[in-house]
């Protein structure tokens, strides 16, 4: 049996000896493929079995008989050769899907390891990214904020523009309510 490398040893040893080949995708394909020829060959047989009781328990008229009195009395027998008929398609139904999910579960399992890195690359990038953005607006809030670099406010024109009285300062927003009273 070769290596399976999705499943680590502990989990192996874990799994009945028998059963521990069924692990591996070939082995498994293998084995549901033998397992669905077995089931498509019982649902031809209990086919065939079901159209032989049918024709004859529905040949089988008794004097007194109405058009349909057979067809209802062999109902009865059909029912449970329909169920055998139905379960044996659904068994290698079942198996192909096995094979199937199983074979899906061992490529999402390869490929976890790769999309947890890059996931956690992308985030990394988008750390940064949001890092950079929250600097640059701290940086323009700030300069925002801090005044001017303080000129002479001397009340005096110069260069033609009339002196600017200093303005007061505003500190929070209760001085806003105070200097409108």
């Amino acid at each position: 049996m070769s290596e399976i490398e999705h499943v680590t040893p502990e989990v192996i040893n874990r799994v009945p000896a028998e059963f521990r080949p069924l692990l591996n995708l070939q082995h498994l394909t293998t084995w549901t493929v033998d397992r669905e020829r077995e089931h498509n060959n019982d649902h031809a047989t209990y086919e065939a079995t079901r159209a032989a009781f049918q024709t004859a328990l529905r040949s089988q008229h008794i004097k007194g008989d109405g058009k349909i009195s057979a067809w209802r009395r062999t109902r009865k027998v059909d029912k449970h050769l329909k169920a055998l008929v139905k379960s044996s398609r659904d068994a290698s139904r079942a198996l192909q899907s096995l094979r199937l999910s199983y074979a899906d579960h061992v490529r999402v399992v390869a490929a976890l390891p790769e999309q947890r890195a890059q996931k956690a690359a992308d985030k990394a990038n988008r750390r940064q990214g949001a890092g950079a953005f929250v600097a640059k607006s701290f940086n323009k809030t700030r300069d925002a904020l801090t005044p001017a670099p303080a000129e002479e406010a001397t009340g005096d024109e110069s260069a033609g523009q009339a002196g600017a009285a200093a303005p007061s300062k505003i500190r929070g927003v209760n001085d806003l309510f105070e200097k409108g009273a």
